[in-house]
């Protein structure tokens, strides 16, 4: 009889509570030299940025680490389950002010870090057919047409040049290749085969099992899992009602004018259910991204 796999946390509430300490940092290691493909990685410490504060925006569907590694690189770590016209263009800006903020405003531009973007994203982006992307600077040599330069032929001192990745968990088919394998099937399935020898994987299975879990640490697991599905089951069903609104609309006064309004009308349709819900401010910003001053006419509008 095979043995049942063991049920783990999901790993967007483990980057928001248990990876965050010290004694966990293992875990995230794991995962990065997994993905570098670089077996001598150490986390220092974790950065602070505004989605590492532990207020209510613990209920949105985006959670994101900002952590320092031995070799100085500032690590973006990042879950996102909704979709967001504007997401690339998000990442880039975030990696940007990462690398200004990596200095003060008197120190040589020398000092700048190495910063890696990693998005681990619950739907897909653009049109390709694989589960994992790299983006890095390329430096081409113009002066000899079909060749591209490396960096090294620069001559730099070091690389300072942003990577980004991406990983698609829902186009990922539980085929296991590699160790980087193991670990999106289990950002992808909360479970881990019994064969998996990932590094430091098997310190996920034993951390991060349900099983090991107090009634009180199950019961704000369980709130946790049912807010985030309430807000994207509401965010989902509303903005396509507002779609076919604006298709309908389209017909009349132009087809791209209508659907972008009925997609306008649609957020703000969440947005009042949430306000309806008396959830946070800056919970209802994330997830429609409207304006404070926005929610706050809606609110006025309901009262």
């Amino acid at each position: 009889m095979a043995k049942k796999k063991r049920e783990l946390i999901s790993f967007d509430y483990a980057m928001k509570y248990i990876l965050r300490q010290k004694d966990n940092f293992d875990i995230l290691e794991g995962f990065l030299m997994a993905l570098l493909n670089d077996s001598n990685i150490q986390i220092v410490e974790l950065l602070e940025s505004e989605s590492n504060k532990d207020t209510s925006i613990a209920k949105t569907n985006r959670v994101d680490l900002l952590i320092k590694d031995s070799k100085q690189r500032k690590m973006i770590i990042e879950i996102q389950y909704d979709r967001e016209d504007d997401f690339i263009e998000r990442v880039v800006w975030e990696t940007s002010k990462t690398i200004a903020d990596s200095i003060g405003a008197t120190e040589p531009y020398g000092n700048i870090v190495k910063v890696i973007s990693i998005n681990i994203l619950y739907f897909n982006l653009g049109r390709g057919k694989g589960y994992v992307y790299k983006g890095r600077t390329i430096i081409e040599d113009l002066s000899q047409q079909y060749k591209i330069a490396s960096i090294n032929d620069l001559k730099l001192a070091r690389d300072v040049f942003p990577e980004y990745y991406f990983i698609m968990v829902d186009r990922f088919h539980n085929k296991i290749n590699c160790d980087l394998d193991e670990w999106i099937y289990m950002f992808k399935n909360s479970t881990i085969g019994e064969n998996f020898k990932a590094k430091y994987i098997d310190k996920a299975q034993s951390k991060l099992s349900i099983l090991k879990m107090t009634a009180k640490e199950k019961r704000q697991y369980e709130a946790h899992e049912k807010e985030r599905k309430i807000a994207t089951s509401v965010l989902k069903s509303a903005i396509a009602e507002g779609e076919a609104k604006g298709i309908a609309k389209g017909k009349e006064q132009g087809k791209t004018e209508g659907i972008i309004e009925g997609k306008t009308s649609a957020i703000k349709e969440v947005a009042q259910k949430l306000i309806a819900q008396n959830m946070d401010i800056e919970l209802i910003k994330n997830i429609t991204q409207l304006t404070e001053e926005e929610i706050q006419n809606l609110m006025k509008e309901n009262q």
